[in-house]
């Protein structure tokens, strides 16, 4: 399956794995991996999501991306692990990537449809609760017009939403309020991690109600909206 990964400029990972074109590496199979472990070779379906989560996953400074090839053994909404991964060749980084104001806005957006794609779980629990719906609207509301007032706007509703996921806690359908708290993402240093924020609040959220969430297609999406702007 064609896959990516994500290295340093000098084309190593982690405990410097070097990868480059036509290395394979090759791990003992284990009964059951896991995943952020030592008994996978990380890699990515998408090429979006995978620069989308990199600040929380290996917070690789300028990665070079490849394109990959292995069988997946185990992975979490995008993110896969192999026995045995060879990337095949060097591929240019998106321009949405490149472009610090563009990676931002993508970001922003991907905590968006990220909180959006679960606001239904949590507004079926809790029908009169607004917060997270208000959350998501201050973000779209600043994507339309970036001034310092609905940046004000948008990191209040934030704050409010995260109130709700803080009061209801025990409530799986809750983390939707946490997603739309990433929604907050008006500066470039917080925009990344709170794009991680959404995704991750998101995957618990969606599991617990047992619902399926198309991460990549996400990531997708908010590249594509950008590139519509």
């Amino acid at each position: 399956m064609e896959l990516y990964k994500l290295t340093n400029k000098n084309g190593c990972t982690q405990g410097n794995t070097q990868w480059g074109i036509g290395v394979t590496h090759e791990l003992k199979a284990t009964e059951k991996p896991r995943l952020c472990t030592k008994d996978v070779l990380h890699a990515y379906k998408n090429i979006n999501l995978a620069l989308l989560l990199n600040p929380n996953h290996a917070n690789i400074s300028n990665p070079k991306i490849w394109e990959a090839e292995g069988k997946i053994v185990v992975e979490d909404y995008g993110k896969v692990g192999c026995f045995k991964l060879t990337t095949t060749k060097e591929l240019s980084c998106p321009d949405w990537y490149i472009d610090d104001k563009k990676r931002r806005r993508v970001q922003v957006q991907f905590a968006v449809l990220c909180a959006e794609s679960v606001l239904h779980i949590y507004e079926n629990q809790y029908p009169d609760d607004n917060r997270p719906r208000k959350a998501i609207e201050a973000a779209q509301n600043y994507l339309k017009k970036p001034s310092n007032a609905a940046a004000k706007a948008t990191n209040a509703a934030a704050y409010a939403a995260k109130a709700a996921y803080a009061a209801k806690a025990t409530n799986a359908a809750a983390y939707a309020a946490k997603a739309a708290y990433a929604a907050k993402a008006t500066k470039a240093t917080k925009a990344a991690y709170a794009a991680y924020e959404a995704a991750n609040a998101v995957a618990y959220a969606a599991k617990a109600a047992n619902v399926e969430i198309d991460f990549c297609a996400l990531a997708d999406q908010a590249v594509k909206m950008e590139d519509n702007n």
